[in-house]
């Protein structure tokens, strides 16, 4: 049997380049999105897709790490040019933002730097007003976004990690039980985060 006609090689696998593509657009459009103004994290999508593949999950994880850095320079230069309290304003009216978190995360940025980058992937603090604080306190674009890309893709490959880890662990499951367990447990935290950070 030639290699050509081995069932490896069949032609039905064809169609998963097409839909890893669409995965990769959203992840990015996703990272840009809630960097700058929506409220639920790439994080979702990451893990879903980890619950499949992993390998795929980290690859969309770089897509999002590419969207949110796009997002955050763009925070950034606002800033920079006079929009911080008008941004401080509107992301005022986000859901899971409160004047106290955007006055926290600017004391945090101010005491420890960049570092804090970091602890915010991990503690809810949104990468947004990190951004518009950075901007603002004359912070260093390009170590901004290096830190940022790393303190992101740390956050979005352990969430997925972890996902991967429990699909792995009910693997005798169904797949319409193991996503309809995704679905519920996102809800119930972000349930949960808006109940804490209104």
């Amino acid at each position: 049997m030639s290699d050509a006609s081995h069932p490896y090689f069949a032609s039905p696998a064809a169609p998963a380049r097409p839909r890893s593509l669409v995965t990769h657009g959203l992840a990015f459009a996703w990272g840009l999105a809630e960097a700058t103004f929506f409220f639920i994290v790439p994080d979702v999508l990451l893990t879903r897709v980890a619950l499949r593949d992993f390998r795929a999950s980290v690859i969309a994880s770089l897509w999002a790490v590419a969207g949110t850095l796009v997002g955050g320079t763009a925070l950034w230069f606002a800033a920079r040019h006079d929009a911080t309290q008008f941004l401080l304003n509107a992301f005022d009216w986000i859901p899971g933002i409160s004047r106290e978190l955007i006055v926290r995360t600017a004391q945090s940025l101010n005491t420890h730097g960049l570092s804090a980058l970091a602890a915010g992937a991990v503690s809810g603090q949104p990468y947004k007003l990190f951004a518009v604080h950075a901007g603002a306190q004359e912070l260093p674009l390009l170590a901004f976004l290096a830190v940022s890309a790393a303190a992101r893709f740390a956050r979005f490959t352990l969430t997925s990690t972890v996902v991967w880890l429990a699909g792995r662990v009910l693997r005798r499951q169904s797949d319409a039980f193991r996503l309809n367990l995704h679905a519920y447990g996102w809800f119930v935290f972000y349930t949960a985060y808006f109940v804490l950070t209104r």
